[in-house]
């Protein structure tokens, strides 16, 4: 049955007999209420309880139900009917019971809480209803994204807050340009700054990604034809021994660079001061080069072991600090 046919219904049992109603699930029988002995559906004479129950055998092979409390309280379950409840439909009063008679042939798919992700407002509402039957053809594609989800996943709790936080990245997703927001940025500041003044900035969005206990500092000017470097990112080393360190050369460059930069930030091989700092890693940010036209730099660069960040890259640095100072990216 394709899910254009399936009909989508919502099933309410006796909450004080949920084990009994489990138990029976599994062995393919939907019990429901309203079931004594002289109450078969298929009867001449039905009181008006068990007239209500008629509607049930409109149910079709392969339509869906949800059952909220099975197989157990707080959960609901997702049930398919396996055969036409109209031919199916039996009454039978269990021995230790008095009621429960009306049995309809269906088995158990999946269970969830109604906590989980996949859960939305109008099925939570539709949920809700107080009868023993009813339609839900309005909210057949939500059960159905409950249909495809993972057991794991339908176990899943999710809170409020966890909503609003998953909504509202969701929609920032959706609407955010990132690649016209990058380079919008990027193209104001770099009408505006040379590579002294893109050091300044680098570090804020640097921090960004490099919280405490980790440092970023500014250490360019007259040492830095000694060092080579114009910003230390300075990283928690093991136990007592040193901090460890990224060093950062800035330039401006445009077009084909050359290798001067990469022979600069070599020099950068261990720092003494206030904390000691074994170098891990060199890294040259060229504001104005593009990755496709320094395919000769990029070589030189790999041989001495020195990473190169281009205007692309820095356009996607840019976005990403974009986000993290408006709380809707995650900190690395």
């Amino acid at each position: 049955m394709t899910t254009e046919n399936i009909r989508y219904w919502g099933y309410r049992i006796d909450k004080t007999a949920i084990r009994f109603f489990s138990e029976e699930l599994k062995q393919g029988r939907l019990r429901q209420g309203w079931g004594g002995p002289d109450q078969d559906l298929r009867g001449s004479s039905l009181g008006r309880g068990a007239r209500r129950n008629l509607r049930m055998l409109h149910v079709k092979k392969g339509h869906v139900l949800l059952v909220p409390e099975l197989p157990e309280r707080g959960r609901v379950a997702i049930v398919e009917a396996t055969e036409d409840w109209e031919s199916g439909y039996r009454h039978e009063v269990p021995a230790a019971e008095a009621d429960y008679g009306h049995i309809f042939p269906a088995r158990l798919v999946k269970s969830f809480v109604r906590e989980t992700a996949g859960v939305s407002g109008d099925l939570r509402k539709s949920l809700r209803y107080i009868g023993r039957f009813w339609t839900l053809d309005a909210v057949g594609a939500d059960i159905e994204v409950l249909r495809g989800a993972s057991q794991a996943d339908l176990n899943a709790k999710i809170t409020d807050e966890k909503r609003l936080s998953d909504a509202v990245h969701a929609a920032f997703g959706s609407a955010f340009n990132a690649e016209k927001f990058g380079t919008s940025v990027y193209d104001r500041l770099n009408r505006e700054f040379d590579n002294t003044r893109w050091e300044n900035v680098l570090v804020r969005v640097l921090e960004t990604r490099y919280p405490p206990p980790c440092r970023v500092d500014r250490v360019g000017g007259r040492g830095e034809k000694a060092h080579g470097t114009d910003i230390l990112i300075s990283l928690p080393g093991v136990g007592e021994g040193p901090r460890h360190a990224i060093a950062v050369q800035v330039k401006d460059y445009a077009g084909a660079v050359g290798p001067h930069p990469v022979d600069q930030i070599i020099k950068a091989e261990w720092w003494d001061g206030q904390d000691s700092h074994s170098v891990v890693e060199k890294v040259v940010i060229l504001t104005k080069a593009k990755r496709e036209k320094n395919a000769a730099l990029l070589e030189y660069a790999g041989k001495k072991s020195v990473r190169l960040v281009f205007a692309e890259d820095l356009k996607r640095m840019l976005t990403e600090y974009a986000k993290r100072t408006m709380g809707l990216a995650p900190s690395d």
